[in-house]
Order: C-alpha cells, then structure tokens, then sequence
C-alpha cells in the first residue's frame, strides 16, 4: 500500500488517502492454517445421536447449525463459518500443485540446491512461469557438476519418481529445503515446500451443508464425505506407522491416504477406479469450482436478472449501428418500468387502455397482472410504476455472452420486427465476437 498526504482538513489533522499499489498471492504454509483454524478435526464421525461431535467435522465452533456461533457470537446466516483442520501424520502431495513440485525438483541440484535453469526470466507469462524455465535447464550442475535425475509425477500411485523409482516426500523436502533463499526471492515465488503438505485445512460447515429430512440429517455433503476418507486414512496410517508393522503395509495404506487427499481436492486427476476407496464417486473442492455447472461460471459469472430476454443474433445492414432489432413476440412481452408522474399520467392512462400495458404496481409495492382484472378499475396517480411493452425509440441494453471485455454489454435503440430472432447491423458484430457471416 502507498499513502499519500493531502491538505489538512477542517479539523487541522492532515487527510491521507490509500491507494492500492501491488497484490501478492502466496500458498499458506502449516503454521497460517493453524493459526487460522478454530479447531483440529479428528474424530471418524460427525454427530452422535444427532449431536454434533467436538473435533468432528460438524464442530459447533466451526459454525452453528442453528442458533448463535460459539467462536463469533453471531447467528446462523450471519455467521459466514471459520475454518478447521486435519493435521496429517506425514506430508503428501497436493494433487493441483504436484507438477510444479516436479518442477522445481528439476530446476534445483539435489546436493547443493544450486539454480539448474540456464536463465531467470521475470518477464515471462507467470501462469507457465516453471514450465518456461524448466525448457532450458544445465545438463550437470554448474556448482557441483552432478547430473540431474528424471524426475516425473504417476497418476496412478499419485507419487514422484526420481529415474523410476519413488522418491518418498521426506526427501522431495529435503531436496526443496536446500533451495536458495536468494533464487525465489529473483523469481517472487513461495517456497515450495509448502506445496506439500501437512495440515489440510476444513471449510465450515456451511460450505458442505448436511442433507436434511425434516429436523433430522438425512446424509452429508460430498465434501464432507471425502474428508471423513481423509481422517479415517490418515488415522490408520498413524496407527501403523506407530505399530510398527510391516513397510508393504505401511507403503499400501500411505498409498490409500494419498488417493483420498488427492480425491478430496480434485477427484477427476486421481487414477484408475481400482485406485479409489470409494465406489461411489464423490464431488470435490475443484468440481464445484470448475467448468460451467461451478461457483465461477455458474454462479457468479451466469447471473440472472429481470426485464431481460434471449435469443439468437443475425445480421441485418439495414438497421443503422445504433439500433437493435428486436422481434415482435419480445416486444409484446418484455415490459419496461415507467414511474408515473405529474408530467406522463395522463399519457400512460391512456396507454392503459390498450394492450400495451402488463403490470401495475403500487406504491406500496404490491404487482398487479391487468391480464386478470379490468383495466378500468385503476386509475393511476403519482407515485404508481407502470410496466409497459417495448417500443421503437426505447434503449436497451445488448449483451452477448461470454463477456469478455466492456464492449460486449453496449446499450442500442430499440427498432420491433418481424421474425424470431434480434438482428444488429454487421459493423457492430466486432466488439460482441459474434458470429455473424
């Protein structure tokens, strides 16, 4: 952030204003979730005998399910939920972030940590930041003239592997610990050890909200369900592990936590069926926000909205640029609202008589249908809204989907025609990507 002073103000402080010069995004390591987390989930179940668990993953200090919040003291609704977490007997691979980790495992030595890449471009795009830099990289080590090893990520095991064999986590993190503190600061990134992790942080529960019947729960919500996956692996792991028994077991369970954390966050990367704990394929964190149905497009990207109206563009040159055409079975039924006032009562009292008309409503707020009653019986008067059908000379606003810039959302004179669809002048397909030929 910069501040900036300006002129003292009527109480003789001086005035400062804001203004936001840069944004950094980084990766929360362990420390930042726990410190943000309420809670520590570990309990294998949710509720017993429809009371929620402490330390389960419907925690009353997580969010209430009804009534006041334990943690922020606000009600249900207005409390937005606070965070848990898992805390993980070993580190596992994030299942988004797991080739980048490959490549940083490319781009260090694994005995002096040295910088492998022939140059550090910061110019380039940072989406394929890694992938550029991994594309030229030294053949041996420039400080220590040790060979790099060929290193890749298994769908299948959900695991890296270093010239065909596993390279376990504990030593992916000793290989990116040795990284220098003086590399990521040329390249502005987070380490990436904290691409591994440790802690899995829970969202509350009004995130994943139970399924109910009535008052009672029917089922949980699918995240809900993968998390649980994760506690109940997790837990046997720890309980093996501390056992003592065998490395093939240990290596098989290890294998069944992976799945279910890479499962949890993105289930459609995670290998074949036989690989899944689960038969029953339960969405994840990155289904609801991916493709057209997610959080994104479907939700904060597709809005809807009244006094609107949908159909397929054509191109007609004899509109002039400003106008838009609109067919006459959308202009009988897409109303505008026309506040009533001294100046136009009486002409809108007119055009209540006719069949231009659809809706009245109140001051009071109350919508009247005039398809229903006779129109003679209300009589207008200041302060009423009348919802009139469109008409030549009327502006509107013109969109066409995906809006990718400002000039696909641009306002146009309305010109009613015959025919089905709404037409524009072919000069002003450009801005909107139509596809107009």
């Amino acid at each position: 952030m910069r501040t900036s002073k300006t002129p003292d103000c009527c109480c003789g402080h001086p005035k400062q204003t804001m203004s936001l010069k840069s944004v950094n995004f980084s990766i929360l390591n362990a420390g930042e979730i726990r410190a943000a987390s309420v809670c520590e989930v570990f309990e294998k179940r949710t509720a017993d005998k429809g009371i929620p668990l402490k330390n389960g993953l419907r925690d009353p200090r997580m969010g209430p399910a009804q009534g006041i919040c334990v943690t922020c003291g606000l009600r249900q609704g207005a409390c937005h939920g606070h965070f848990g977490h898992i805390e993980l007997c070993e580190p596992f691979y994030h299942i988004s972030w797991a080739l980048s980790v490959v490549h940083w495992l490319k781009l260090t030595c694994k005995d002096c940590g040295f910088f492998m890449g022939k140059k550090i471009d910061v110019d380039c795009a940072r989406s394929r930041y890694l992938q550029t830099l991994v594309k030229k990289l030294h053949s041996k080590c420039p400080s220590c003239e040790q060979k790099p090893s060929k290193y890749s990520w298994s769908r299948d095991t959900q695991q890296i592997t270093a010239n065909g064999e596993k390279y376990d986590t504990s030593d992916v993190l000793a290989h990116l610990n040795k990284i220098h503190a003086s590399t990521l600061k040329k390249l502005k990134m987070s380490h990436p050890t904290n691409m591994l992790l440790e802690v899995i942080p829970v969202p509350p529960p009004n995130v994943r909200p139970a399924i109910m019947a009535g008052d009672a729960v029917r089922s949980e919500d699918d995240l809900t369900y993968r998390l649980l996956q994760v506690i109940r692996s997790n837990a046997k792991l720890k309980n093996l592990k501390d056992d003592s028994r065998p490395s093939h077991i240990i290596a098989s369970a290890r294998e069944a936590t992976q799945m279910a954390i890479s499962g949890y966050f993105n289930h459609r990367k995670v290998g074949s069926a036989k690989k899944r704990s689960s038969t029953r394929e339960y969405a994840s964190v990155a289904s609801r926000l991916t493709q057209k149905e997610g959080r994104m497009r479907g939700n904060l990207m597709g809005k809807r909205c009244d006094f609107t109206a949908r159909s397929v563009i054509t191109g007609d040159d004899t509109l002039s640029m400003k106008e838009v055409g609109v067919p006459i079975s959308v202009a009988k039924k897409l109303t505008i609202p026309v506040k009533v006032t001294d100046y136009n009562r009486a002409s809108l009292q007119e055009l209540l008589d006719g069949d231009s008309v659809k809706f009245v409503v109140r001051p009071n707020g109350s919508r009247v249908d005039l398809s229903f009653i006779n129109k003679a019986t209300i009589k207008l008067d200041t302060g009423y809204t009348v919802e009139r059908c469109l008409r030549d000379g009327d502006i509107v606003l013109f969109n066409r989907q995906p809006s990718l810039h400002k000039m696909s959302l641009m306002a146009h004179e309305v010109r009613v025609l015959p025919y089905s669809t709404f037409r524009m002048n072919l000069s002003c397909t450009t801005p909107y990507n139509a596809d107009c030929k």
